[in-house]
């Protein structure tokens, strides 16, 4: 897929073999406008007008869609909009179509049994990138999908999004400073002695709990040793959970995953900090590790599941009362914000769907900026290599921060 022309193209060419299209593209090529699109050649199908279900993942998203519908002249039906939340209220209905936004939200299996109860003559599913096990349980309810993907690559390519400029900002874990602690405890919690010790001496006391049976052990380490430490615990589980797939076992292993991820995410504060100086002059949005983490750079321009005044900040930033928001995720998908010049990336994720989410977010400038802070011979760099994977060399670049 190369230009806007070809991927309407091949839908429109879905169209003749297909009633149910998945639609594989990233933020900011257009893909509520594709559906509405999509619609309006649905309703020129039938004599009576179109009846459409759109299914949205937060509330905030049924405005966006009200928007797009009157931007979009959806003048040839009926649209109700409702979020994934509260799809059980819709179960054994019929629609001439049926919009799934962010249709990766179908896949827990209280969604999926009540996805199977659903009943239209067109289906449309939207995201960035869908599980190919997901597509494969959609299938068997509904039938063949036609799945149609543009990449990062191609929009760029075709035009469709503005070439960005890719600052990579490398970090080295310290391996010099003793300014990290990790907390082992074992035995009665009411009778523990607590002891200091360096990293190197920590199996003196784990080896010997007979010896020590009540005991809060604070190792103290550097940040290399305490991500080395993570990832031994995260590996240890994980080997566990493979060898007899226990329930348990698998939320230690994805504990300790988590555990790691935060862990070099909010060593990156000061290195945000330090970049957010630089760009006060754009108008950014600055995905960051953790609420604490959100906070202390934020502030009030701070956006995340606490927050009870959420849809005011966005309002804030599009009306250009203010010029940066600091999310936590969930700015990833469904919001449309306006004229943002510059991204920063505090935290790498390892599914490719949420960086598209975020990477997206910028794409919509003239010249838009992406900065990405990493740590070099961490997971950090595992998800950044396989999230530029496909994307050209010439617009990835390091950051100097004399620029």
């Amino acid at each position: 897929m190369t230009t806007r022309e070809d991927l309407e193209k091949a839908i429109n060419l879905a169209l003749k073999n297909y009633s149910n299209i998945a639609i594989q593209a990233a933020t900011g090529v257009g893909k509520s406008k594709l559906a509405i699109d999509l619609c309006a050649k649905f309703a020129e199908t039938q004599v009576d007008p179109l009846k459409v279900l759109i299914v949205v993942a937060e509330l905030a998203h049924i405005k966006t869609w009200n928007v797009e519908l009157v931007k979009w002249n959806f003048g040839f039906g009926t649209a109700t909009i409702i979020c994934y939340a509260s799809l059980k209220k819709m179960e054994n209905t019929e629609w001439d179509a049926i919009i799934f936004d962010e249709a990766h939200h179908l896949g827990s299996e209280l969604r999926l049994s009540i996805f199977d109860t659903l009943w239209a003559k067109y289906r449309v599913f939207l995201s960035a990138t869908l599980k190919d096990s997901l597509l494969w349980r959609l299938e068997e309810s509904c039938g063949p999908i036609k799945s149609i993907k543009m990449g990062l690559q191609d929009a760029f390519e075709s035009n469709i999004l503005p070439e960005p400029k890719i600052h990579l900002i490398p970090l080295v874990l310290d391996n010099t400073n003793y300014n990290q602690t990790i907390v082992e405890e074992w035995g009665k919690a009411n009778k523990r002695v607590t002891v200091n010790c360096y990293y190197r001496d920590r199996w003196k006391f784990i080896r010997n709990k007979k010896v020590y049976p009540n005991l809060k052990l604070v190792i103290i380490c550097t940040a290399q040793q305490k991500y080395d430490y993570l990832t031994e615990q995260f590996d240890y589980y994980k080997r566990r959970y493979m060898s007899c797939r226990n329930d348990m076992l698998k939320n230690k292993w994805l504990q300790c995953g988590s555990k790691r991820k935060v862990f070099l995410g909010t060593l990156k504060t000061a290195v945000a900090r330090e970049l957010l100086t630089k760009l006060n002059n754009k108008r950014y949005i600055c995905f960051c590790t953790n609420i604490e983490q959100a906070e202390e750079l934020g502030g009030v321009n701070a956006i995340h599941s606490k927050k009870k005044n959420v849809a005011e900040i966005i309002q804030k930033f599009n009306d250009k009362e203010i010029s940066s928001l600091f999310a936590v995720g969930m700015l990833q998908e469904g919001v449309n914000l306006t004229d943002i010049e510059a991204g920063i990336i505090v935290q790498l994720d390892g599914e490719e769907r949420a960086f598209i989410q975020k990477f997206g977010r910028t794409l919509r400038a003239d010249s838009p900026e992406q900065y990405i802070i990493y740590y070099r011979a961490t997971r950090d760099e595992e998800y950044l290599k396989n999230a530029l994977e496909n994307i050209d060399t010439k617009y990835i670049r390091e950051y100097e921060a004399s620029n």
